[in-house]
């Protein structure tokens, strides 16, 4: 017995020095170039703009209690990464949450960065709403309860949005996305709304929450009231656009602890009698040492958050799809999570969209979505084979709105 007891310790011991050399040889690839980023209590609220690969490589990070960290999106509206050689610790406020639709001006929530926006609002008799942006956008629709049919649909992430009377689904989005958070992602916009009289305004849908990454070669502490807030945009009650989802949010390091709190929850909308709520985003934490990891999330549902030890900021070789052409123009690849094209009354109406994929295998099943400002989004079912080279592309035939403003996307099925 004595034995066998001393080769279960030896055996606990050689395993308690590998995790302490993994976590020892970590690097969650910060230069250190930024220096340390502190924000202090006395602070308020304080807005960063993105780099333009939304990259902040820092010595170490510091959101003092009472502080509040926001960031304007750059041109590509990548999501925010956060890498830092030393500690990361959060006693304050991290907010990347979308914004609510308005009437006045009309106008779909903006996400935050690395989310979608809502969709546009129509104009009763005349101009229809716009889809929500994104793979889980929320389909247009009217303004009213989420018990009436037709009301504009909610986003969704890793969930569906939900109704407390749940009566009319049709216009909920899709639930998509990996629960690794690879690609990371944020949520999806909700629809737009047409009001319901010639005299009434419509509104736009709620933005999907953002997207967010820290990692630190050391840990990451988030103590209460710290905080990490991705939410979908909100709307106002009684008549509104669908709500965003929430986004997303990973946290990498050898160590994470604290009893602060994450929510990805969707955007809301309050009724009398009920309430409708967009789908909820994601979490994901990987980390070797988790004793001390007491956070609360929003929402509490496994389908949410994810845990686990895929230590890897930005995987090696990892599959990626870019449209490089859209209706004759040459795009650069990584040029971010959508393309935006106006098409002249005198244009012809089938155009030509070229996707390319990297680091796939076998043939890849695509959809190219084309989400215009007004009118429903269309979509077109392809695949790229891999066999023919890395990278490889397929030309997409579409048909293209004319005199609209379309935001066009590739996803993988």
């Amino acid at each position: 017995m004595k034995k066998r007891m001393g080769v279960i310790l030896i055996t606990m011991i050689l395993m308690s020095i590998s995790f302490s050399l993994s976590a020892q040889n970590f690097d969650c690839g910060s230069n250190g170039n930024y220096g340390p980023l502190v924000i202090p209590a006395t602070s308020g609220t304080v807005t960063l703009a993105l780099p333009g690969d939304g990259i902040f490589h820092c010595t170490m990070v510091s959101v003092e209690e009472g502080a509040t960290l926001m960031f304007a999106r750059n041109s590509l509206n990548t999501p925010v990464y956060i890498l830092s050689k030393g500690d990361i610790e959060i006693g304050g406020t991290i907010d990347i949450s979308g914004k609510s639709g308005t009437a006045t001006p009309p106008k779909g929530g903006e996400g935050g960065p690395g989310g979608f926006d809502g969709g546009m609002p129509g104009v009763f008799g005349t101009v229809s709403p716009g889809d929500g942006q994104g793979p889980g956008g929320g389909k247009g629709g009217t303004m009213g309860q989420p018990t009436s049919a037709g009301v504009a649909g909610g986003g969704a992430y890793s969930t569906l949005p939900w109704y407390t009377f749940p009566q009319n689904q049709s216009n909920y989005g899709k639930v998509h996305g990996s629960p690794l958070l690879a690609p990371l992602l944020g949520g999806s916009g909700g629809g737009g709304a047409v009001g319901r009289s010639a005299t009434e305004n419509g509104i736009g849908g709620g933005g999907g929450g953002g997207a967010i990454l820290l990692a630190s070669n050391t840990k990451v502490i988030l103590n209460a009231p710290g905080k990490i807030i991705s939410r979908g945009g909100d709307n106002p009650p009684y008549s509104s656009g669908g709500q965003g989802s929430g986004g997303g949010i990973r946290i990498v390091a050898p160590e994470v602890k604290g009893n602060g709190s994450l929510d990805v929850s969707g955007g809301s909308a309050p009724f009398d009698y009920s309430n409708s709520v967009g789908g909820s985003g994601r979490i994901r934490i990987d980390t070797y040492f988790r004793s001390e990891l007491q956070l609360s999330y929003a929402p509490n549902s496994t389908y949410t958050r994810a845990f686990g030890s895929f230590m890897s900021v930005f995987p090696p070789n990892n599959p990626r799809l870019d449209i490089i052409k859209a209706a004759g123009t040459d795009i650069p690849e990584g040029t971010g999570n959508s393309v935006q094209i106006l098409m002249p009354f005198d244009s012809p109406t089938e155009q030509i969209v070229r996707v390319q994929a990297r680091n796939y295998f076998g043939k890849v099943p695509i959809t190219v979505a084309l989400i215009p400002d007004t009118g429903s989004t269309i979509t077109y079912d392809d695949e790229i084979d891999m066999d023919s080279g890395n990278p490889a592309y397929v030309d997409v035939t579409t048909q293209m709105p004319k005199n609209v403003q379309i935001h066009i996307y590739a996803w993988t099925r």
